[in-house]
């Protein structure tokens, strides 16, 4: 378990925390990867200044997915971007365009050993279909654009998910209905089974 004192949660919108997590530092970034890469590396850069990085940054938010049930929670520790398409230049999907020290999916240690991992694709779009990279098995908007702020800035991220929808036409609705449960999940979890007492 881990001291919350350690830690840099951090989330895109108001929405997956509701009035909890109080107590704990914690970011919203927004929706979509510029917003979150923007918000995180601001942060890391200023607390960077007074030598105050965080041991590790925990993300937590919403996905979609039809491997997993909605309601559960699963960890995540490979981030894939789902939208990146350079592949008319031979590029695979998923893959940035000259990028030769950083791996399509970036990968962190598995921290949590009490919920099942699941393999993240962020992209600028809220999925109702899934994605044509055949590794991502969760949808979001934020998860890679975090995880690699933290891979390039050495930083452990542990990240937790919701499933709020089955990623089809109906995923709209079905986030409004299950997004108000999703903090009541976080907080359970986060203050019984990730941070000391």
């Amino acid at each position: 378990m881990l001291d919350k004192n350690d830690i840099l949660f951090v989330v895109a919108m108001k929405d997956e925390t509701g009035d909890f997590f109080k107590d704990v530092d914690l970011i919203h970034v927004g929706v979509g990867k510029v917003n979150a890469t923007y918000y995180l590396t601001k942060e890391l850069t200023e607390r960077k200044l007074k030598n105050k990085l965080p041991k590790y940054v925990v993300n937590f938010g919403s996905v979609g997915s039809k491997k997993f049930r909605k309601g559960q929670l699963i960890a995540c520790n490979k981030f894939i971007q789902r939208d990146m398409d350079a592949s008319i230049f031979n590029y695979k999907l998923g893959e940035t365009p000259a990028e030769k020290d950083i791996p399509m999916i970036i990968e962190f240690p598995k921290f949590i050993n009490d919920l099942e991992y699941g393999i993240c694709g962020s992209g600028d779009n809220f999925a109702t279909t899934e994605s044509t990279i055949k590794e991502v098995e969760v949808s979001d908007m934020e998860a890679y654009a975090l995880a690699k702020v933290c891979y390039l800035e050495k930083i452990p991220m542990i990240c937790i998910k919701y499933i709020t929808d089955g990623l089809n036409e109906e995923g709209g609705n079905d986030w409004n209905k299950k997004i108000v449960d999703a903090p009541h999940a976080f907080n359970e979890y986060i203050y019984n089974h990730l941070l000391k007492k």
